[in-house]
């Protein structure tokens, strides 16, 4: 029955009347509409002819598994085939598409949807997949010139794929219009990185999650913010030369790992190590002390604490503070200077719990 509804609706005869908000720009019925379920819009196209038309030229097209809880696969498919078969021939804003592990979806099903969205000139392509075979990623993502953000997030590919660490990213790479960037599970080397970055000219944010790194030096005067969240295998250290970077964030390595060149003035950064000591000769809090907002956890971050803050002179922007992660008791010293330090300082959350990596 609820099959029914949901195929159906794509091909009922609608209603003329008119309802209390068709008359708004389409513009703001496009958001109105990004902002519902996908099912719930298809059976709007029943409404009005203007409601019709509106869900044939969607904008914003979200596919949650939420929405679809309790659908097979196949069940799924034929909907997401039929929304496209609808939808007239205009460009797309967004397609998102996040699906639970509890049914893989099938890899070329996946390549006609994501090569739908490119030829439609999407501008924000959002994948989340727990289950996918990395090695028939459609390429025409990585050429896309209408792209503004990208997010690829896979997990482990059902069947073949089980012995690939990672995405590979592409030889060719051109994505000029790109300022979001957000990879999981992915190879990155220096020269891959270097060509997105190079075929990126306004990439301002880079996301990297649970990732291989291979790289010496992460290079960029466009950049503003960073993360760098998990790490496959051993991270051997890395130098980041971004002058414009506000904001940071990094999860999983020491904190020697980390070296700046050209320094920014981070606004915030979370950073949650996994390191013991602290032995660099660059001054770390040089990047910190412009900071408004804070979060620093693990025992090296401490270390390096101890070792710096006796010379700082202010971190005059500071707001919020997320600290510690130690034996507070043992180390009230790093948390009284801080509030010595940091006169405009509203916010401090301390951690009680030691770090144990």
């Amino acid at each position: 029955m609820e099959s029914s509804d949901d195929e159906h609706a794509m091909e009922s005869d609608t209603e003329t009347e008119s309802d209390l908000i068709s008359g708004l720009p389409e513009d703001i019925l496009q958001k109105i509409l990004s902002c519902v379920w996908i099912r719930t819009v298809v059976r709007m196209r029943r409404v009005s002819r203007k409601w019709m038309e509106l869900c044939e030229s969607l904008q914003f097209i979200r596919l949650d598994y939420r929405d679809f809880e309790h659908w097979k696969v196949e069940k799924f498919t034929r909907f997401v085939n039929n929304l496209l078969l609808v939808r007239r021939k205009l460009d797309l804003h967004t397609f998102q598409l996040h699906w639970n592990p509890h049914g893989p979806l099938n890899c070329n099903d996946v390549r006609m949807w994501i090569g739908y969205a490119v030829k439609h000139n999407v501008k924000v392509l959002d994948v989340k997949l727990c289950l996918y075979d990395k090695t028939v990623l459609p390429p025409a993502i990585f050429t896309c010139r209408s792209l503004q953000e990208l997010n690829l997030q896979w997990g482990n590919a059902p069947y073949r794929d089980y012995d690939h660490t990672g995405l590979v990213l592409p030889d060719i790479i051109n994505l000029p219009s790109l300022k979001k960037l957000t990879l999981r599970d992915v190879e990155v080397d220096e020269l891959s990185l270097n060509r997105f970055i190079a075929r990126s000219p306004g990439l301002e944010d880079l996301n990297l999650i649970d990732s291989a790194m291979r790289l010496d030096l992460i290079a960029s005067k466009a950049l503003k913010r960073l993360t760098l969240d998990g790490f496959l295998g051993e991270c051997d250290g890395f130098t980041i030369a971004a002058p414009h970077l506000i904001g940071f964030e990094c999860t999983g390595c020491s904190l020697e790992a980390i070296s700046w060149r050209d320094q920014p003035s981070l606004e915030s950064a979370r950073i949650d190590t996994c390191g013991y000591s602290f032995d660099c000769e660059s001054k770390f809090t040089g990047v910190l002390k412009y900071a408004k907002k804070l979060a620093l956890f693990g025992s090296d971050i401490k270390v390096m604490l101890e070792k710096e803050l006796p010379t700082c002179s202010a971190f005059e922007s500071l707001t919020t503070l997320e600290i510690g992660e130690w034996f507070l008791t043992e180390d009230l010293y790093v948390v009284l200077r801080f509030l010595q330090l940091s006169p405009r300082l509203e916010e401090l959350t301390l951690m009680h719990r030691p770090v144990c990596c």
